[in-house]
């Protein structure tokens, strides 16, 4: 399911400046980049592409659609360059571009309403997520995508950052300009309702 392991990165022995040098090519990489190097922009989002995409993909419900849009995220993010400041991250950057490519999308399919998630609601959407005639099979991925289509617009994006882009509480906060807590609320209810769902789906009884 959506699950993220987390990696002890600690080791016995002496530090080794590796991170700093990392640091470095990055930044290299950056400003060729925004000098109008394609292939230092290439190599800057080359380890990002897989996990961007899936993230896209889950947002809007359609992995096709989520390689167009992740397409259309890297020739947005090529073009805007030069408006990245200095201060910015680039990978925070490049996902908010992807959100908001999202969330349009979404918003021009009608596939989500900017209402308040209510307990009617909440009824409403699991049972429009009840699979039809016993014999019907729904694959891992279609029940998960669906399920995802079911949360609020807030809950799937703080869940899909943290769970997807890896990102950090701090780093959603700021790249939706929102409060640590509220992204940490978010986050544990959109588990919760992910799980809650998962089960009803998957007549989990346990």
């Amino acid at each position: 399911m959506l699950e993220q392991g987390v990696q002890d990165d600690s080791a016995d022995g002496p530090p080794d400046d590796s991170s700093a040098q990392a640091r470095d090519t990055h930044d290299e990489r950056l400003r060729r980049a925004r000098e109008g190097d394609g292939s230092a922009f290439s190599e800057l989002v080359r380890d990002l592409q897989v996990p961007l995409c899936s993230y896209i993909a889950r947002m809007v419900g359609n992995d096709e659609l989520g390689r167009d849009l992740m397409q259309e995220t890297l020739i947005r993010a090529w073009t805007s360059l030069p408006e990245l400041r200095a201060d910015q991250h680039f990978k925070a950057w490049l996902y908010r571009i992807a959100t908001n490519l999202a969330r349009s999308h979404l918003r021009r399919a009608r596939l989500i309403r900017w209402l308040p998630w209510t307990q009617a609601e909440e009824g409403a959407s699991l049972k429009a997520l009840s699979i039809e005639g016993p014999e019907e099979r729904v694959s891992e991925a279609d029940i998960i995508r669906k399920i995802l289509l079911c949360l609020s617009p807030q809950y799937r994006t703080c869940l899909l950052l943290q769970v997807v882009g890896g990102f950090s509480q701090r780093d959603i906060a700021l790249l939706l300009g929102i409060s640590e807590k509220s992204v940490g609320s978010n986050v544990c209810r959109a588990r919760e309702q992910f799980r809650h769902s998962y089960a009803s789906l998957k007549g989990d009884t346990a």
